[in-house]
């Protein structure tokens, strides 16, 4: 049985809970993110190189990632702050090349 639990209008996500049939319960998150897709597809597309002199670099919008993706890879890498290197290489893995924003690596 799939009960619907929440839904985020703002963010797309929805939260279902399952009744399996051993008696256990399950949660389920869900977040339709292809507008987002889209949006980074057109960020990356108006990316230049040098766009940035003159500025810090460290500023750069490098990447746009759906609640749900951010959540499971805080889950497998930890924040940001504290493992900068893992996720630099999960950005600059070509699968990922979805969810950034701009051209060059990290």
């Amino acid at each position: 049985m799939k009960r619907l639990l929440k839904v985020d209008p703002k963010t797309g996500e929805e939260m279902y809970m399952h009744q399996n049939i051993d008696g256990s319960t399950s949660i389920e998150k869900k977040q339709n993110f292809a507008a987002l897709m889209e949006l980074n597809k057109q960020m990356n597309n108006d990316w230049q190189y040098g766009q940035m002199r003159g500025s810090q670099r460290h500023m750069a919008h490098v990447a746009e990632i759906p609640n749900t993706v951010y959540n499971d890879l805080v889950a497998k890498l930890g924040k940001p702050a504290d493992n900068p290197t893992g996720w630099k290489k999960w950005l600059n893995d070509s699968e990922n090349r979805a969810f950034r924003t701009g051209g060059g690596y990290i």
